[in-house]
């Protein structure tokens, strides 16, 4: 019994010495990387990937980031990769300007260190439903209370200030750096990219260690663009465009190939962020009025709303729920739809002209042609001429002669008013 007594402090006193050494063990290098844009499950594999090769290389992991949010589910995951990391991480809402908007806040906040650059914010991280308003009922309950409790955990963690940081979640506050850095929400403000002098000696970071950027493959870029929501709703419109214009145009199958390739972009894309199929179905309904418009006259009414129609479905076209900070940007709205409405009103105005302007066929198209007279009584003041290869009656107070060439001035019943042809 004595024996095994003297193995297990002998293990234990070796544990306790090992993990004294690794904790003083200085880190020369310095792994970073960027989360620029949405953040989804690509995000986290390659926030994954990068923290598995930090560790294996014993080196401290900096992350900058600049997003609007992302997918909540994919946060939290990314959350618990940097809470449960071996080796120090440090978050940094980088560069001026940039924000750590929504679900990206609770990655800035989860880090070892979190910095902010100045002119940058932080926050509005409260989820709101799929219209982009504040959810209702017993489902606001649900996701508002497991995001309170999300930001919580991780404020406990790292020892921030819980109810400033809640009240990012709950009251969708937002902070500038420098009223972050006095609520305690981060740890520093820097000035520039280097913040390595800013770092606390109990990280064990040398002041002079190698910043090596970790660049994302090309898938993870790849990913980065598409899972753009601005991105998807472009190739959805495109993708749509191009069916039509197949559809108009039927034999080429041009329009219909490329159509159909980014509209399997865009399916690609959305496995990638929630769709909300409500904003889908909105989106086709604005098309088909636009459409409608081009066979119906109905004077901009069919147009107007295909205008609300698309704004509605853009909009509404991600599920909030599960995610948060994703949306469609004003600009890429108005640009769309835009140029529909573009489109429907020139094809609106032609409608309109051709509906005001003079009847192309029969009698009243007559006035303006030449003619020829055939027969004339100058007393009577009226004979016949030749028309297009047709004789018609015709009057006139000029006198004419048979053979001289005329003018059609106007068509009163089966009648043409002529008057001399000045050549």
């Amino acid at each position: 019994m004595k024996k095994y007594s003297i193995i297990v402090f002998s293990l234990l006193t070796l544990l306790f010495f090992s993990n004294s050494l690794q904790a003083k063990e200085v880190y020369n290098k310095v792994n970073a990387f960027s989360i620029d844009g949405v953040i989804t499950d690509a995000t986290l594999n390659y926030v994954k990937n990068n923290i598995e090769i930090s560790q294996k290389e014993n080196a401290a992991v900096l992350i900058y980031i600049n997003t609007p949010g992302g997918v909540l589910e994919a946060t939290r995951n990314i959350v618990q990769e940097i809470l449960s990391s071996q080796v120090p991480v440090i978050t940094y809402v980088y560069p001026k300007g940039a924000r750590a908007a929504s679900a990206g806040m609770f990655i800035t906040i989860s880090g070892d260190y979190a910095i902010m650059s100045q002119s940058s914010n932080i926050g509005a991280a409260h989820p709101v439903g799929a219209d982009g308003k504040d959810i209702e009922g017993d489902m606001e309950k649900k996701v508002l209370n497991d995001t309170i409790a999300l930001s919580k955990s991780i404020a406990e963690k790292r020892g921030r200030n819980i109810e400033a940081v809640v009240k990012m979640v709950k009251d969708s506050a937002s902070y500038t750096a420098s009223e972050a850095l006095n609520l305690k929400i981060i740890d520093n403000v820097a000035e520039g990219e280097n913040i390595l002098h800013l770092l606390p000696e109990s990280l064990n970071i040398s002041k002079v260690a190698y910043i090596n950027v970790l660049e994302p493959y090309f898938t993870q870029s790849l990913y980065n663009v598409i899972a753009d929501p601005n991105v998807l709703a472009i190739l959805l419109f495109i993708g749509i465009s191009l069916l039509f214009l197949e559809f108009k145009a039927p034999g080429t199958f041009l329009f219909g190939s490329f159509g159909i390739v980014f509209l399997v972009i865009f399916g690609f894309g959305s496995s990638i962020l929630p769709i909300n199929f409500l904003g889908i179905g909105l989106i086709a309904a604005g098309f088909l009025l636009f459409i409608a418009e081009i066979f119906i006259t109905s004077f901009g009414l069919l147009t107007l709303g295909g205008i609300i129609s698309f704004i509605f479905g853009l909009r509404a076209l991600f599920e909030h729920e599960k995610s948060a900070g994703i949306s469609v940007s004003m600009w890429v709205i108005i640009l769309i739809v835009g140029f529909f409405a573009a489109v429907a009103l020139i094809i609106g105005r032609l409608i309109i002209k051709d509906f005001k302007s003079k009847p192309v066929v029969g009698a009243e198209s007559m006035a303006g042609l030449d003619a020829e007279v055939i027969e004339w009584n100058n007393q009577k003041e009226k004979g016949k001429v030749m028309v297009q290869g047709e004789i018609w009656n015709a009057c006139s107070k000029e006198n004419f002669n048979k053979g001289d060439k005329v003018k059609v001035v106007r068509v009163q019943g089966l009648t043409l008013h002529i008057e001399k042809y000045n050549e």
